[in-house]
């Protein structure tokens, strides 16, 4: 994770912020700070622009002085999100915007570390009709955005960049910007203002009701709060190392592993998305109180709660199915769950209910239950399969099984293994 202040750049690990900043040019050669906005272009198929990091700046005449109007720049890469302001509990200017007359405005790009030939250039040159003099930029997945796509703010103004067709688009939204910073983190869009931030549609700059909110409870690490701890009125309950337990577990489609708990999410396939607990209808709209199992399946997420099911289209966020939730009998046949998995590219669901498991053939319909299945646990609070086995999840612990019919032939529980230490990186 890295983040600038001023001519300086810092970065994070998976333990933390490091305790000091180098200079830019240290990282990217020729490069004199401070930058205005950066991003990381992630284009799989256009290698030459592939994993590219673009810092903007806007170069001062000679003799012109920077002032001391705070603002803060985040880079958004593929390590995530990160900022650095807390002293105690006091955010710190992170940055200084340029005062004075500009010279011009120029993007440089980097690849490996080395600045790519024919760079600087003009931001005009490099993405037509974008402005220079930026406050904001960030780059919106085509599964968000419909395209490869780049939002640049300045002021109240957006211009969507298309990086397939090279055209901008201009969009106002007064009741978005302006926007010191912007970021993606968990496939949504922030608006960095201050101390304070708002989420974001990236396609109608529509913002959705609870906001702002304050940086200090999500993303800038503060004593007690913000990364890691998450907002002080979650308690242990969205503090990733209490070792509560969790109420359900699912490994989507794509590799994404969610834990929920006391109306909160977690993401624990990556730790670059910082751990953070989430309130769960931030990542599916209209999910309240506790989730009791969860699966994936066929570009769709299953969330049950209690004798219901809902279910959720991956895609552009989660979108709820209309119609639901329903009944957990009628849609799976099964009356009750305490955790259910599919294992990837299997359309075979295995519902838990106390020390038995049943599978279910969800290509079926209607959907029916198979006999009762032994196993050697009396209870599970959560349950997933992934490329490296099937995981159930009881207390502050887990139990790992190379594949069912090892879980199904165990006499007694695997040694179990700690959420929060392999998990969370937690301490011992």
């Amino acid at each position: 994770m890295l983040f600038f202040r001023g001519t300086e750049v810092w970065e994070t690990s998976p333990r933390g912020p490091l305790p000091h900043g180098h200079p830019l040019a240290a990282s990217w050669l020729a490069l004199e700070g401070p930058v205005d906005a950066a991003l990381r272009i992630h284009r799989r198929e256009h290698p030459e622009e592939h994993q590219s990091l673009y810092l903007f700046q806007a170069r001062l005449r000679a003799g012109t002085v920077l002032g001391s109007h705070p603002t803060v720049w985040v880079l958004e890469s593929s390590l995530g999100p990160a900022l650095w302001g807390c002293l105690g509990t006091r955010l710190r200017p992170v940055g200084l915007r340029l005062w004075g007359t500009l010279q011009g405005e120029q993007v440089w790009a980097y690849a490996g570390g080395q600045l790519r030939p024919g760079f600087p250039r003009r931001i005009g040159d490099e993405f037509p009709g974008v402005p220079g003099g930026l406050d904001a930029a960030v780059e919106c997945h085509p599964e968000e955005c419909g395209g490869e796509t780049i939002l640049f703010f300045k002021g109240d103004k957006v211009f969507s960049f298309d990086l397939a067709s090279r055209m901008t688009k201009q969009h106002t939204w007064p009741w978005l910007g302006p926007c010191d910073a912007a970021l993606r983190w968990l496939e949504r869009y922030y608006c960095l203002q201050g101390t304070q931030f708002q989420r974001f549609d990236p396609v109608t700059g529509e913002v959705p009701p609870g906001y702002p909110r304050d940086l200090r409870d999500y993303f800038i690490p503060c004593p007690g709060r913000g990364h890691g701890h998450g907002n002080a009125s979650w308690g242990d309950a969205g503090d990733r190392c209490s070792r509560l337990p969790f109420q359900a577990v699912i490994s989507d489609d794509t590799g994404r592993i969610y834990a929920f708990r006391g109306g909160l999410m977690f993401r624990l396939d990556s730790w670059r998305d910082g751990w953070h607990a989430w309130p769960q209808g931030h990542s599916w709209p209209g999910l309240q109180g506790d989730v009791d199992a969860a699966f994936a399946w066929d570009g769709r997420t299953y969330l049950i709660q209690g004798s219901q099911v809902s279910i959720y289209l991956s895609g552009q966020g989660h979108r709820q199915v209309e119609g639901y939730p329903k009944a957990l009998q009628d849609e799976l046949g099964v009356p009750v769950a305490d955790a259910a998995f599919t294992c990837p590219g299997s359309a075979e669901l295995y519902v838990i209910a106390g020390d038995r498991m049943r599978r279910v053939d969800l290509t079926q319909t209607p959907r029916h239950a198979g006999e009762l299945l032994q196993l050697p646990h009396d209870d599970v609070d959560g349950a997933m399969c992934t490329a490296d086995g099937i995981f159930l999840f009881r207390g502050d612990s887990y139990y790992q099984y190379r594949s069912v019919d090892e879980l199904l032939g165990a006499h007694q529980p695997v040694p179990p293994k700690s959420i929060a230490v392999d998990l969370f990186h937690c301490p011992q």
